[in-house]
């Protein structure tokens, strides 16, 4: 399954906006890559086999999230404030569930915990969510003290812009690592079909960041005062 080409790798010369990126990301991920997940698992067994419909629709999916990251990544060596901020693309539902430019990765955890896991696999889940709370808080120390540094330099006349957006490129890419390393441990450690409904359930979670209907609920929500 070809998937869209990240910021800069388009057309020979050209630079294609995030944007443009992450709207056909969405569209592919929607269909045909969703579907075909469903349609596997409509037509295999939850014994926990792998078979081969089911392996091929599931890794199609997975590649697809790491996609996303390494356009990210892309992004973030062109321009990373645009990717540390939250960008133009995303929804407004969306938003509160960030850190650094796309989702927490304590989020892929605990939509994993949702799906009744094994003993065995939330073991492997506490595993992962301990290194979740050691990484995140050094990640986010480490853009923290690129701007204090950047103010304590401004200050006195002598702020290094180029030092700066250096160290912002570096906390993207470590943000993204991150969340990579995340996905991919999770799907190890749940295998099978298991697998697949939680690659299932995170399509899901995604694309109704973006549904019409979802968004249009959202928006009353919010326009609706409450005492």
């Amino acid at each position: 399954m070809p998937r869209p080409p990240p910021p800069g790798r388009g057309t020979p010369g050209a630079r294609r906006p995030i944007r443009d990126f992450f709207a056909t990301w969405l569209a592919t991920l929607r269909s045909p890559l969703l579907p075909l997940l469903r349609r596997a698992l409509s037509t295999s067994s939850s014994s926990g086999s792998w078979d081969d419909p089911l392996s091929s629709a599931a890794a199609a999916v997975e590649a697809h999230f790491q996609a996303h990251w390494s356009a990210l990544d892309a992004a973030a060596r062109q321009d990373p404030t645009r990717v540390i901020a939250a960008g133009d693309w995303r929804s407004p539902l969306e938003l509160p569930f960030l850190w650094l430019g796309d989702v927490h990765p304590s989020l892929l955890t605990s939509l994993l915990r949702t799906l009744s896991p094994s003993p065995r696999l939330l073991a492997a889940v506490d595993r992962v969510d301990r290194r979740i709370r050691t990484a995140v808080p050094a990640v986010s120390d480490r853009l923290r003290q690129a701007q204090e540094a950047f103010v304590a330099a401004e200050a006195t006349g002598a702020a290094d812009v180029e030092a700066f957006l250096a160290e912002l490129k570096g906390v993207a890419l470590e943000a993204n690592r991150l969340r990579r390393g995340v996905l991919s441990d999770l799907v190890a450690a749940a295998g099978g079909y298991q697998a697949a409904l939680y690659l299932e359930a995170l399509s899901r979670f995604v694309l109704s960041m973006h549904d019409p209907e979802v968004l249009r609920r959202f928006d009353q929500c919010r326009a609706s005062p409450r005492s």
